[in-house]
């Protein structure tokens, strides 16, 4: 399928007004902070992503086969602890997966975990960065076929054009407005680089934007141990039993209440209040995941 065919059937899927779901209408001055290419992949991403049919569609191969060939690459060296906290969450919001971000492979691999553990119980997203994934022509066919699109929205880095994030955190609250979905996303708002796995970056406002906006489920889970990349991980993967060695603890808290925090007025000190609540959390959890890794020595 070429890169028109793929955007003509987007816009299609777009224009079909009794399968949009998405209330949110985009202007020429928000679309405009995107550069070309990253303004027609978006556009692609986000008509296959507002459409129930489609979203289900993506979600179910994420179920199916994404999560088969990443568990494959990792379930030997990575074990969950306390996933069966998921289970609490309110069927009647939807989720928001905090975690502190070591590696690329965070995010997809909980997710993996989380299909494994329970099926395709949710449309899950990932926020990404758009370098690549939206300015590159070949990262969209990657969001598509590999993330079964689920690395959306976008996200700007450049400081005259963070405009467009506001617009991102708009996308976001209204996806978990709905109970369907689920979004993975990281407080600290960049990868932690240090050589100390139990370290944090300060928190940043804008996970508690969203969890102020739109009172979703919270569930955080720390876990570190990642290779620097990925064929270290497929590596120490498949070794013999005897040689290789557990590399990752997920390690998952029970949803978190933020009813005192809902209560305030919004602003950017309540919304960094409720991001250092939800490091304070990860942090918590970063301890009982100490402890499990000494008993598996």
């Amino acid at each position: 399928m070429s890169y028109l065919s793929l955007f003509i059937l987007g816009k299609v899927l777009y224009l079909v007004d009794f399968l949009e779901e998405s209330k949110i209408k985009f202007t020429k001055e928000q679309l405009a902070l995107l550069r070309p290419v990253e303004r027609f992949n978006f556009r692609v991403m986000n008509a296959f992503n507002s459409q129930m049919i489609t979203r289900k569609l993506f979600t179910m191969g994420s179920a199916v086969i994404g999560r088969r060939w990443i568990e494959s690459v990792s379930a030997r060296v990575v074990v969950d602890h306390g996933f069966e906290n998921f289970k609490k969450v309110d069927p009647e919001r939807g989720v928001f997966l905090v975690a502190n971000h070591r590696s690329f492979n965070d995010q997809f691999v909980i997710a993996a975990r989380l299909f494994k553990m329970y099926g395709a119980h949710h449309n899950i997203f990932f926020p990404v960065r758009s370098n690549y994934f939206y300015s590159n022509p070949t990262g969209l066919f990657v969001n598509l076929f590999v993330a079964m699109s689920a690395m959306y929205p976008p996200i700007v880095r450049d400081r005259d054009r963070r405009g467009w994030n506001k617009t991102a955190t708009d996308i976001m609250v209204d996806l978990l407005e709905k109970p369907a979905n689920m979004i993975g996303f990281h407080p600290e708002g960049t990868r932690n680089q240090s050589d100390d796995g139990y370290s944090f970056l300060p928190a940043k406002p804008g996970a508690g934007e969203i969890i102020h906006r739109a009172a979703p489920n919270v569930i955080p889970v720390f876990l570190q141990g990642f290779p620097d990349n990925f064929g270290k991980l497929c590596k120490e993967n498949f070794k013999p039993a005897g040689k290789r060695k557990t590399l990752v603890h997920m390690v998952m808290g029970e949803p978190i209440d933020f009813s005192p925090e809902l209560k305030l007025e919004p602003s950017r000190k309540t919304y960094l209040t409720i991001s250092q609540k939800i490091m304070r959390t990860i942090a918590q959890l970063s301890e009982k995941e100490r402890k499990i890794r000494k008993e598996f020595v």
